[in-house]
């Protein structure tokens, strides 16, 4: 996964790169997207609360949408009211050498900020699936 996290990194900073939230089978459009490594509070790996794996690095991806519609979906997506999380798939389409590639970051949602205009998900990746 590091290998694809990296290159998704220097695609995006060329700005090739085009993003799609999708959620309960519902795709929506990405206005901004910030991927970084955070490191952790834990000192070794763990299962944090017994329910879900914990390194001492994570990558994340914070995204911004304009369509508020997301709302009514994020509730079933969120670890609190539910005993596991529910799979957010961001999906990255660019070029390369005039080709196009897909990728399916496979992420969860940790939280989420919400004003009149706009809605802000920050996501942990799980995984990335080229295809």
């Amino acid at each position: 996964m590091q290998k694809e996290l990296e290159e998704l990194l220097v695609l995006y900073e060329k700005h090739n790169v085009k993003f799609k939230l999708i959620i309960d089978e519902n795709e929506f459009d990405v206005k901004s997207v910030n991927i970084k490594n955070e490191v952790t509070p834990v000192t070794k790996p763990t299962k944090r609360g017994g329910v879900y794996f914990s390194d001492t690095t994570v990558s994340k991806i914070n995204v911004i949408m304009s369509d508020l519609t997301i709302t009514k979906h994020l509730t079933k997506a969120m670890l609190g009211p539910n005993t596991e999380f529910q799979d957010i798939i961001l999906r990255v389409t660019y070029k390369k050498k005039n080709i196009d590639y897909n990728m399916n970051i496979i992420t969860n949602l940790t939280s989420s900020m919400q004003n009149s205009n706009e809605i802000e998900l920050n996501l942990i990746i799980q995984n990335i699936v080229t295809e």
